[in-house]
């Protein structure tokens, strides 16, 4: 595929129309797996070339995002298996680790055999079996990112929550429905519904949003249970190594006749990132301003100052898609790895970051490092994903007692 890649993108500078056009489609045709072939775009790149190569990285970048979020599938049988065994073909066949946590917890871990047959059934069937199967539930706090922990099921109940539903990837499950009254001011009053949302361990979402005037919420009578005057969307930012959210609902309009909510229909939308790009800025002394734009990323190098034995790399990292990513949900930037390398390959990690500046849009960062020696022939290395991918997910629910 790197030579079809590279051949079809010379020919996105031709001479021709018809040329440019049928090398877009043809880079595009390849799939996703092609964004890692893609030329870097340069300063000297031609405008539309330039035009060219950041649509089509967009445009595969969404197929990769779209292809990432289908659910996973698992296939396999066999009889009286460890768990170990079992967790180790889920994660070899859909990407997905599951961590064993019982012993963080003093909990023991036992070694019952098990037999599973499954053909084709989604991460998310296949591992409510196996964990109702060994007494076991979910843990979405490890700390860790890309992983899936659990621990010894704490509830009293053996059975799974009947009231849990899945949209590929993704995971719905309504744990709590409270009312509160306000005894000393009684017009203060109402109802919430938490709703969990997982997704497979495989992916990491930035932002979780649910647009409120997209809910639909209904009793059993059908009377709308939805929240009055709720405007915007509920934003949750996915903070690192967890495996889930929890979303508080508002509800509104419900009385003592009403028994149960019947439907909750949403439209959730998923804000992933992209396929991750390394950035690099060398000749640090004298560099100013220097920019370098991958996907719809764009990171500016504004300078590279000594203070001390301490240096300073001052840069601007700017959506050039923006799409809520930068509002008031920078997390997946500060995780982002910054780093000096030298020419023999020595590497000097960061000792400190600060945000210096934000907008909708652009943050401003500046990343220290201790120093005893001049910069000379180190390079400022920057890695972060090349593009914010809106996911959108449907979801509905049924028959959620209410209190």
């Amino acid at each position: 595929m790197s030579d079809q890649v590279k051949a079809w993108a010379r020919r996105l500078d031709s001479d021709t129309l018809e040329d440019r056009q049928r090398a877009e489609r043809e880079i595009i045709e390849l799939g996703h797996k092609a964004i890692e072939y893609l030329p870097q775009v340069k300063p000297n790149t031609p405008a539309e070339t330039k035009a060219r190569l950041q649509r089509i990285r967009t445009i595969l970048e969404k197929a990769r995002a779209d292809s990432a979020a289908k659910a996973s599938l698992v296939t396999l049988t066999v009889q009286d298996a460890t768990l170990t065994d079992i967790l180790g073909a889920i994660e070899e066949q859909t990407g997905n680790k599951l961590v064993d946590y019982r012993r963080n917890f003093g909990q023991r871990a036992d070694a019952t055999k098990l037999s599973v047959d499954w053909k084709d059934v989604p991460f998310w069937k296949a591992v409510e079996e196996l964990f109702t199967k060994t007494n076991l539930e979910a843990y979405h706090y490890a700390g860790q990112p890309n992983v899936l922990a659990f621990v010894t099921r704490q509830s009293s109940s053996d059975e799974p929550n009947p009231l849990v539903r899945t949209s590929e990837i993704f995971r719905f499950e309504p744990t709590r429905v409270e009312s509160f009254l306000n005894l000393s001011d009684r017009s203060q009053r109402g109802t919430f519904l938490n709703l969990q949302v997982a997704w497979e361990p495989r992916v990491e979402p930035i932002v979780i949003k649910l647009p409120l005037d997209q809910l639909k919420i209904e009793d059993e009578q059908g009377k709308s249970l939805t929240a009055e005057n709720q405007m915007g969307s509920l934003d949750t930012e996915v903070l690192q190594g967890v495996s889930a959210v929890d979303i508080q609902l508002p509800l509104g309009g419900v009385q003592r006749d009403s028994q149960k909510i019947a439907t909750l229909k949403g439209d959730m939308v998923a804000l992933m990132p992209g396929r991750v790009e390394t950035f690099k800025f060398d000749k640090l002394e004298t560099a100013r301003n220097v920019k370098d734009t991958r996907g719809t990323i764009e990171v500016v190098l504004e300078a590279f100052r000594r203070n001390g034995d301490i240096w300073e790399a001052s840069i601007l990292l700017r959506l050039l898609n923006e799409q809520g990513a930068l509002e008031s949900h920078r997390g997946w930037v500060y995780n982002n790895e910054a780093y000096l390398q030298g020419p023999d390959g020595e590497r000097i990690d960061m000792a400190g970051f600060e945000e210096t500046y934000r907008d909708v849009d652009t943050v401003g960062m500046s990343y220290k490092f201790v120093m005893e020696r001049e910069v000379g022939d180190f390079q400022f290395v920057y890695r972060s994903p090349a593009s914010i991918i809106s996911l959108p997910v449907s979801f509905e629910l049924t028959d959620i007692p209410l209190p």
